[in-house]
């Protein structure tokens, strides 16, 4: 995997079906730095070095054993509804989760659709893309314009994702939004458990308000 171009074929599992092509992807790699990228678990460097190619997907399966909001929480993802579908905006325990991972060409990046399948009310489904800008820069698109700069980092060889602020393109502008009009500072755990398995973990923590949002659950490849 020494080309960044180079394209992987997986083959699918079901008879008939055509296989998938996946993309080798360093991004991560790069941005992590190669010392700290080595010490990730291999299951987690072999998870992100490759992303979904033209017309092809990359989909993970589980349970969200936890879908918490506190009560600004729950305002700010209805709020959030407005603009842009970052924040599940129900609560619930033991929720079945798909991930589908998408190529989305206008920005340049992976775009992660999450579908919440809730008991108590319709599914629900949570988009967002992630993309590299020139610098290496890692940012999560919520829609309109509104984005969330990432900085990712290994801990104890598991990956995590910490927001480094919310952002609005406007005016041919980029301009931050002040840290208490936001959900709060958003990290994410990728932790590997044991062959595909691995758990997700989400939480948001406003300046003022304490813990807004938390997720947890566990998946493996679909």
């Amino acid at each position: 995997m020494n080309d960044p171009d180079r394209a992987i074929t997986v083959p699918d599992s079901e008879p008939g079906r055509r296989a998938s092509l996946l993309l080798y992807d360093r991004s991560y790699r790069d941005a992590l730095g190669s010392a700290a990228w080595q010490r990730l678990k291999p299951e987690i460097r072999r998870r992100f070095s490759v992303k979904p190619g033209t017309s092809s997907s990359i989909r993970y399966a589980g349970i969200m054993h936890r879908v918490e909001l506190s009560c600004m929480g729950w305002l700010f993802a209805q709020f959030c509804r407005l603009f842009g579908t970052p924040l599940a905006p129900t609560r619930g325990r033991e929720v079945p989760v798909e991930i589908n991972l998408v190529p989305d060409d206008r920005l340049g990046g992976t775009a992660w659709n999450r579908h919440y399948a809730f008991d108590s009310a319709k599914p629900y489904t949570v988009t967002s893309t992630k993309s590299f800008d020139a610098n290496g820069t890692l940012a999560e698109h919520i829609g309109n314009g509104f984005s969330m700069a990432l900085r990712p980092y290994e801990r104890r060889r598991d990956l995590v994702f910490a927001s480094l602020g919310y952002f609005i393109q406007f005016a041919g502008r980029k301009r931050r939004i002040p840290d208490w009009l936001t959900p709060g500072v958003t990290t994410v755990t990728h932790e590997q458990i044991r062959g595909r398995l691995f758990r997700f973990t989400l939480s948001v923590d406003h300046p003022l308000l304490g813990r807004t949002v938390y997720q947890r659950g566990e998946f493996k490849s679909a």
